[in-house]
């Protein structure tokens, strides 16, 4: 059961949404995001110490908004091809819908960019244990030929690498290459072809 006190932060990230859409990060103040989310200044400065706070933490709800998801459509059951495919179809999806509703964000960030890299890099270390379980399901499965646990993480880590390079292109410099998904899905088959030899 969730507490009061995760309640009432979760309100104010969910009223910081609204603030960071319509001022961007380098315009929007916490009197802002108080007035948004209801709240006195010092419930705010209870729960945030400043504004990079604030938006740290709207940025990791919205990363396990998508990794929840992304748990959800992906399966041992599922083939590798078809997990592959689940996890990097949901997280461009996410990241265009975002760069198209926080147009002012990515303004800020692209003066900012090593902000953005701090905080998404401290959350990459999930997406490469997803990535390493649709790996290991498919050497379970005989899908793929068995591979040390080494390159299963090297693998993995290469993957999301690929993927992080796309999302700096959508979410810094929205460029949103027309064949980007087919394209994805070419590299995919070829690293399963490799690893079916």
């Amino acid at each position: 059961m969730e507490s009061k006190e995760d309640f009432v932060r979760m309100q104010i990230i969910e009223a910081s949404k609204t603030v960071f859409k319509k001022y961007g990060f380098k315009k929007a103040t916490m009197n802002h995001i108080a007035k948004a989310s209801d709240k006195g200044r010092s419930t705010l400065y209870y729960y945030f110490q400043n504004k990079n706070e604030v938006f740290e933490a709207f940025v990791k709800t919205e990363y396990n908004r998508r990794i929840e998801k992304t748990f959800n459509n992906i399966s041992k059951e599922f083939s590798i091809e078809k997990n592959l495919s689940n996890y990097r179809n949901i997280k461009l999806d996410h990241l265009i819908t975002l760069s198209n509703t926080y147009t002012y964000i990515l303004t800020d960030l692209k003066e900012n960019a090593i902000f953005l890299y701090q905080l998404l890099d401290g959350i990459r270390a999930e997406e490469v244990s997803i990535i390493e379980k649709c790996i290991q399901w498919a050497v379970e499965k005989q899908e793929i030929k068995s591979i040390s646990k080494k390159d299963i993480n090297f693998l993995a880590f290469a993957l999301v690498t690929v993927t992080d390079s796309l999302e700096k292109e959508i979410f810094l410099y929205q460029r949103f290459p027309k064949d980007m998904f087919d394209q994805l899905e070419w590299i995919n088959q070829l690293m399963i072809k490799a690893l079916q030899h």
